[in-house]
């Protein structure tokens, strides 16, 4: 699915979970991956060029059980703000999507959690994914439903792009759209449905269901009903689905389902 996976290291308990689903995106095309640990200046003061050397070593130490299965890995330590730098490594490195942690235990996955995860997800020119860390939460050995959540806007276009994409690499194939988005926006339930149709066209044996009620616990109560393994979205839709689906900010969104969210910026 995914060539070149960028990481946010922060060595809490996200680390674990976030290496056993490298390992798993490995059977679907990874190749490449670039580990990357942020310093803030807001919890280390002046970090010396020996606290990045030994943030460097440690990730080095943490690489090779990947190098050792095959993978090229490029580890990378800076300094400023984690939002800022991951958006702006992405693009240096030329990854197909970032991998962070939805919550942690401190230090740069709750940075990354809290005002950090709206920032980037505004930031980043490149898909953002992102795996909840939950107690009881397990990865699942197969990439089984695939879930598109839309607004059948033209913003949303780079969403179902991916989801086109990734289609072939699950078994079921689900688009959702929010009956009550349309209605608040002018929109009638026609509109939903010619869309997916269209949609269907292009992805074989795709399910879709037009959801009522309220928007964002609609999508997610379907997104559940499905047992999706992966959830997509587009970071800048339709005003209205932005803010009732992910609230005031990405995070929220993961609190409601317990599967990866994957955020598509739109240009």
């Amino acid at each position: 699915m995914f060539a070149h996976v960028l990481i946010g290291v922060d060595f809490s308990a996200a680390w674990p979970v976030l290496q056993q689903r490298v390992m798993r995106l490995r059977s679907k095309g990874v190749n490449t991956i670039t580990l990357a640990s942020i310093i803030s200046p807001r919890e280390v003061t002046n970090p010396t060029l020996n606290d990045r050397q030994q943030l460097q070593q440690r990730m080095e130490d943490e690489a090779q059980s990947f190098r050792d299965i095959g993978l090229a890995v490029t580890c990378l330590v800076d300094v400023g703000k984690p939002s800022e730098c991951l958006a702006e490594m992405a693009i240096a490195q030329q990854v197909d999507v970032i991998l962070c942690g939805s919550k942690g235990s401190g230090g740069f996955t709750e940075r990354l959690l809290g005002s950090t995860v709206q920032r980037l997800s505004h930031l980043s020119q490149t898909p953002l994914w992102m795996e909840p860390i939950n107690v009881g939460h397990e990865l699942r050995h197969n990439y089984t439903t695939l879930v598109l959540a839309t607004d059948a806007s033209s913003s949303a276009v780079p969403a179902e792009r991916l989801f086109e994409q990734l289609a072939e690499h699950f078994r079921n194939r689900v688009a959702l759209i929010s009956e009550a988005l349309l209605y608040a926006d002018g929109r009638g339930r026609e509109v939903a449905e010619l869309h997916l149709i269209a949609l269907a066209t292009r992805i074989p044996k795709l399910d879709s269901v037009i959801v009522s009620g309220q928007a964002r616990k609609a999508l997610i109560d379907e997104a559940k009903r499905w047992e999706a393994d992966l959830l997509i979205i587009g970071q800048q839709g339709h005003s209205r689905f932005k803010e009732r689906l992910l609230g005031s900010t990405a995070e929220a969104l993961l609190e409601g389902i317990n599967c990866p969210v994957l955020v598509v910026p739109h240009p």
